[in-house]
């Protein structure tokens, strides 16, 4: 039985170690001149590569009741004793998991160790182009330094990622390999990545790092995410931004406004306060505007909070109306910025969209050709930060190499051989 795998990544090396432990004979087709590159940039180089708390509730997708049946089947506990029997020792930090070492090398080389030790055949450079299937076998069609070849399989495993991380001048065609399948998609959106704001305020924001709540909201939909929060010269950044940042993507993909809101306090609701600036406004209501929230929220906040407002920092509290006061208060609380757009493709760390899961079954196998399997990114999955994607990776590629390679494949293939 020979198995090909469309792309070197996480979901791919996983699905391949698993297949070729199964006797299969695998071959892996990866564009780039080395498998799991992406690995390496993982957690800021630490590599969190799983979660002990791994529950649908923290992926996204259009089809959310596809989530569980795949992750009850390869938990937490299954995804360390996969890289334990691999060699890989792993320790816990807030609930991520990651290397003993710390180190996303140590991760990527453990999974090409077992690659070679099963005698996976790794092809590199090679760009898949097209894929078909003819004659009752998976013909794939790639070119390398202008040369084309011609794989063919028995079975075939979509492992393409998305288009996340890419450059200007790269191109992921993973979604047009599926469709040439008739397998219904969602079209690539970035996620996990910075948004863009249209306010001119950004810039003197820039810098910042601060606690915040974020409410974005979208037409009718309103979603909250709490953590640190980065402001940037062309809008703001953080985790909670990049949980958020794929309602954004496609809100605006669908022509919707996008307002972000910021609370810069947001450990403290409205009436307590209500309550700390009345007793401030008792202590110190002879100080200037800019004294008396000194201490309140970061000072480049104030300053762009009493500019809009129309406060001059100097300007004597006691002088200032109640409006003007609660105004400029009440930003703190709200502070309203207009998403404009993402950052591009390249900065952000997984997608939205790819292949529906109402496309495949629980095996990860495609109900419009059966034999062919859809894995990691390319499905329309993504999770939230904190080892969830790739999670997601060694899940839908263990349970794909599994099924491609395991007996009820082989006896299916014989039944299809025969009819």
């Amino acid at each position: 039985m020979k198995i090909g795998i469309i792309g070197g990544g996480a979901s791919g090396m996983a699905a391949a170690i698993t297949a070729s432990s199964l006797g299969a004979a695998v071959t892996i087709l990866e564009k780039k001149e080395r498998v799991g590159n992406k690995i390496l940039a993982t957690g800021n180089g630490k590599c969190n590569f799983s979660n002990l708390y791994i529950e649908p509730d923290c992926y996204r997708s259009e089809n959310p009741s596809g989530i569980a049946p795949v992750l009850q089947r390869f938990s937490a506990r299954e995804a360390l004793d996969f890289f334990e029997e691999l060699g890989l020792m792993a320790r816990v930090r807030g609930g991520g998991i990651y290397p003993a070492s710390e180190q996303a090398s140590a991760v990527l080389d453990v999974l090409r160790y077992a690659l070679e030790r099963a005698g996976v055949r790794t092809e590199t450079g090679q760009r898949a182009v097209s894929a078909a299937y003819r004659d009752g076998q998976f013909r794939v069609h790639t070119q390398k330094a202008g040369r084309k070849q011609t794989f063919t399989f028995d079975r075939l495993i979509l492992a393409c990622g998305s288009s996340a991380g890419l450059g200007k001048e790269e191109t992921e065609n993973g979604l047009e390999l599926a469709g040439a399948f008739s397998l219904k998609l969602i079209p690539f959106s970035p996620a996990l990545v910075q948004l863009r704001c249209r306010e001119d305020c950004c810039r003197a924001l820039a810098g910042v790092r601060c606690q915040a709540n974020v409410t974005l909201r979208a037409d009718r939909s309103v979603y909250q995410e709490q953590g640190e929060v980065q402001l940037t010269d062309y809008g703001i950044s953080g985790i909670p931004v990049f949980q958020l940042s794929r309602y954004a993507a496609r809100a605006l993909a669908d022509r919707k406004e996008v307002i972000v809101s910021l609370d810069f306090m947001p450990d403290v609701n409205r009436a307590r306060w209500q309550d700390m600036l009345t007793a401030r406004a008792r202590r110190l209501g002879q100080e200037s505007a800019e004294r008396f929230f000194t201490g309140t929220v970061h000072k480049k906040i104030i300053f762009v909070i009493l500019k809009e407002c129309g406060i001059s920092p100097g300007e004597s509290v006691k002088g200032l109306s109640e409006e003007r006061l609660a105004a400029a208060a009440n930003k703190i609380k709200n502070f309203p910025l207009t998403v404009t757009g993402t950052n591009p493709f390249s900065k952000a760390q997984v997608c939205a969209g790819g292949v529906r899961l109402s496309e495949v079954t629980e095996n990860l196998e495609a109900k419009a050709r059966r034999g062919l399997y859809i894995t990691g990114e390319l499905l329309d999955v993504d999770g939230r930060c904190g080892g969830y994607n790739l999670h997601w990776a060694w899940a839908t590629g263990v349970l794909a190499g599994r099924a491609a390679a395991g007996t009820e494949g082989f006896m299916r293939a014989g039944r299809r051989g025969q009819s």
